[in-house]
């Protein structure tokens, strides 16, 4: 079994849906995978960005998943956790700049951590940053 570490750190749809398919297949193939949620790859799991799907979008892709309502990543994240291996930590710096609190993400991150805990975590690991 190998470590995978994904670094989250774009908030755009597409990337984010990459992302959550990597996590997801590792996982569930036996893979132990940490996703660490940065920057505006945090923001997108803010609860009013889900409720609204006001996510950024690079292109024709993302609009075209968001029009033909696809399973998006947070289901995708949600069954790999049942599934699969999978923890997802929110960056504990991005949240204290900006003065949020956990309740305001959806309710699927394990835990909020800094950048130094995260990197202990995946000493080990392959890391991916997207």
């Amino acid at each position: 079994m190998e470590k995978l570490a994904i670094v989250l750190a774009s908030g755009e749809l597409e990337k984010i849906q990459a992302a959550s398919i990597i996590a997801s297949v590792a996982s569930t193939l036996g893979n132990e995978v940490i996703i660490f949620a940065t920057m505006d790859g945090l923001m997108a799991f803010r609860k009013d960005i889900v409720e609204k799907k006001a996510w950024k979008t690079a292109g024709d892709l993302g609009k075209g998943m968001l029009e033909a309502n696809v399973p998006l990543f947070i289901d995708t994240l949600k069954q790999a956790k049942e599934v699969g291996n999978l923890k997802l930590y929110a960056c504990g710096m991005i949240m204290d700049m900006l003065k949020m609190k956990i309740d305001e993400f959806v309710d699927i991150f394990d835990d909020v951590v800094g950048v130094s805990a995260f990197l202990g975590m995946v000493e080990d690991a392959k890391v991916i940053f997207i």
